[in-house]
């Protein structure tokens, strides 16, 4: 059961249960009921479906392990009490676990592709499998990039889901239709809101590691541009999620949506304050941690917004 236990803590089983959930409510309550509005069905199965789902959980975790790996050094230094390479688990099993997982997430999506008549679409997991390896023997270390490169993964794990609806690979037309527009439109908002989100995140995740990234030669935003530039950055990013939620507010209230506003105002617009006053007096790594905990609160709350789709389309 330790060792088990072990395994969960190292891939992050909540964060995939937050890909999960966010591929699930994306499908079940934005996709189908856009589709169910138009006469039409979701073109993945939910065969399918959960295939597709499995596959991006799978190698999400294949890339924490790797993370993990390479970050031994640095975690000993900001984290030694929660630490499970090498006390609990082995490098040689953390580096099967992550070929196995790896190569089953991409196996998996190669066959949703290949179901659905565009085999192509497989290599959207050989990418992000790539990408999160360069990552975390890379780009991690240097300014700036690594933080875009994860951002990027999580808006793509919204995006993947659109992907495969036939409104959207099948052509021009069909991409220029109602059905088409509007489920890019609603996926747009949602990937750049992810995409937003997570970069707060690893900027304040970087302010609470500096000790630990600076012994290991790190070049992360807070070390090469210092603290106040970061938190700046975070603010500015905090503030375009800002407008986008009210652009949001502003559309949805044409179609008399008043409880989904009240549910952003709430519980997406508000916290958002809350982590701009709690970042704007963090001085210390625990500090810091809590406002993470905030964002990756605010990560849950956005994506839980999406069963509004379901509720009032």
């Amino acid at each position: 059961m330790k060792l088990w236990a072990a395994f969960f803590k190292l891939v992050r089983y909540p964060n995939l249960l937050y890909i999960a959930l966010t591929q699930f409510l994306l499908q079940y309550c934005v996709v189908a009921p856009v589709l169910e509005s138009a006469g039409e069905e979701p073109s993945l199965s939910v065969t399918q479906f959960v295939l597709l789902c499995l596959s991006t959980v799978f190698v999400a975790a294949a890339g924490y392990i790797i993370n993990d790996y390479f970050d031994i050094n640095i975690d000993i230094v900001n984290k030694p009490d929660k630490m499970v390479l090498d006390k609990v688990i082995s490098r040689r099993w953390a580096m099967a676990w992550h070929t196995i997982l790896n190569m089953t997430g991409v196996s998996l999506g190669f066959i949703v592709a290949w179901k659905t008549g565009q085999i192509y679409l497989g290599f959207t997991q050989v990418v992000c499998s790539l990408l999160l390896w360069f990552y975390s023997t890379s780009f991690k270390r240097q300014v700036l990039i690594g933080n875009v490169v994860i951002s990027l993964l999580t808006a793509l794990a919204v995006v993947v889901v659109g992907f495969y609806e036939k409104q959207i690979y099948h052509s021009f037309e069909a991409i220029m239709s109602p059905v088409g527009r509007k489920l890019i439109q609603i996926i747009g908002v949602y990937a750049l809101f992810a995409f937003i989100i997570s970069m707060v995140r690893e900027i304040v995740k970087d302010l609470e590691d500096m000790i630990g990234d600076s012994k290991d030669g790190c070049q992360t935003i807070p070390i090469i541009w210092g603290v106040l530039p970061a938190k700046r950055l975070c603010n500015s990013l905090l503030l375009i999620l800002m407008i986008t939620v009210v652009m949001v507010e502003i559309r949805v209230g044409l179609f008399g949506w008043f409880t989904a506003i009240g549910y952003l105002v709430l519980f997406v617009q508000a916290p958002c304050v809350y982590v701009y006053l709690q970042l704007k007096k963090a001085t210390t790594a625990t500090d810091y941690h809590k406002v993470s905990s905030m964002v990756k609160l605010i990560m849950l709350t956005g994506i839980l917004s999406m069963i509004f789709f379901k509720i009032l389309l």
